[in-house]
This record gives structure tokens, sequence and C-alpha cells, in this order.
């Protein structure tokens, strides 16, 4: 089922400076394969990660699974992971699934000092 309007559900992403990236659209089951697969080369080829969730419309539980990937990838890989700007529905999802521990090292508005950052 579509939303409604018709438009398609959609991850996009933006790259705003080095190892900056705008998400906008969608963390849902029928996005976050896709964007996982987008994402990955990200951590191999920067030492610092920073995902702006500012426009993220809606996000389900596959949605947080893909933000938890991320962090394991940026351990994974030594990089160090920003998510800023999460929106309030994201910020619930994170609260209800008991996820926040985990993603609170990472995640701040965009002015929050760096030593929140996740570090590999």
């Amino acid at each position: 089922m579509h939303p409604p309007g018709g438009s398609k559900r959609v991850f996009a992403l933006h790259e705003a400076a080095q190892g900056r990236y705008s998400v906008s659209g969608e963390l849902t089951y029928a996005t976050a394969p896709a964007a996982l697969k987008r994402t990955l080369r990200l951590f191999r080829a920067q030492t610092s990660v920073v995902f702006d969730l500012r426009k993220v419309a809606r996000a389900d539980s596959a949605g947080i699974a893909l933000l938890i990937e991320w962090v394991r990838l940026a351990r994974k890989s030594g990089a160090s992971l920003r998510l800023e700007n999460m929106p309030d529905q994201v910020e619930n999802l994170v609260r209800v699934s008991g996820t926040g521990a985990l993603l609170a090292s990472c995640s701040g508005p965009a002015s929050q000092p760096t030593d929140t950052e996740l570090h590999g």
C-alpha cells in the first residue's frame, strides 16, 4: 500500500559535504534494504560519517534496525558516526524499542558538541 496521494516510498541520500549526508524520505521496511546497500560504502570510505535525519518523513522498526546497522558498520570500520536532527517520530520509536542507549552515543542536534560521537 502506498502513502496517501499515491507517492512512492523512497529513501534519498544527498552528500552535503565530505562525510556529511542529508537523509530524506522514509526509513521503512520498503526502503531499508536499499538504504543499507547504498550506505555500506560510506563507512569504508570515510573516517567520520554524519547523517542529518531532519528530512526523514516516516520510519518503522526496519528503519530503527537500519540505524543500528549503521552503528555496527561504524564500529567495524573504525569510523565515527553521528545522527543529527532525529525527527520526533523516529525518537519515539527508538525509545519504545529500547534502543535508545545504543543510539544515544551518536545522536543529537547539529549544535550538540562532538563528544557524543561514537568512535569505533
